[in-house]
């Protein structure tokens, strides 16, 4: 069984090399925390609310979470200008922003619905790199995760290694709290390393682990690692 243990009131960037799985190994996440009754919030810019959804069903997350539990906010739809499935899902299950402002404008007002800690996802800052200037993204990286730790919960934000500048990560890096890094050994066996977590004494050697999606049964565990 997946199993973590990420601190409450803090900002950690996940760094995962292209093909490594990084939204799958969010997905397990997701799961273990609404397992525990955790409340999520899970921010795309990458993809439809639609395909996310079929996604998380795979990794036996059931669509019944949604609005109950776990929370989407929709940003990828304002980037393409997409409305093929605009009424698809109720407003307080998949909620659409149609600029950056909107995301902790919707994450208080979640908040204020389930008056505990969230678990905010927010995958990826990568698209937001294609769209804007690197400073911006820094910005907004650097306003949002202060905002959450200090009053909504944890931060857990992606970013694809390699494909930006390494001057951009550093900065990234430096501003999160804690930083797991996902990627490919010389046998392309996919690893996986806490680089740092503030307060901690995180080990940072590499281990191994696993993408396995869920059966009907739920028994097939998520992720694994050794």
């Amino acid at each position: 069984m997946f199993k973590t243990n990420l601190p409450q009131k803090s900002s950690i960037l996940l760094l995962g090399s292209p093909g490594v799985g990084l939204l799958e190994f969010e997905l397990g996440m997701v799961k273990e925390y609404l397992d525990n009754d955790e409340p999520v919030v899970f921010v795309i810019m990458d993809m439809l609310p639609k395909d996310l959804i079929s996604l998380m069903q795979r990794f036996g997350i059931s669509q019944d979470s949604l609005g109950n539990g776990l929370y989407i906010i929709d940003y990828h739809s304002s980037l393409l200008g997409n409305t093929d499935d605009r009424d698809t899902y109720e407003r307080r299950k998949v909620r659409r922003i149609t600029d950056l402002e909107g995301i902790m404008f919707n994450v208080a007002n979640i908040y204020e619905e389930v008056k505990r800690p969230l678990r905010i996802f927010v995958h990826t800052l990568s698209t937001l790199f294609l769209y804007n200037q690197p400073g911006v993204v820094l910005k907004f990286f650097q306003i949002s995760a202060s905002r959450i730790r200090s009053e909504y919960g944890t931060a857990i934000v992606a970013v694809h290694e390699g494909v930006h500048d390494d001057k951009s990560v550093n900065h990234l890096v430096a501003l999160a709290d804690g930083v797991i890094e996902l990627g490919f050994d010389a046998n392309l066996n996919r690893m996986l390393r806490v680089r740092h977590m503030r307060g901690t004494t995180a080990p940072c050697h590499w281990m191994p682990f696993q993408i396995t999606p869920a059966r009907d049964d739920n028994q097939t565990p998520v992720l694994l690692w050794k």
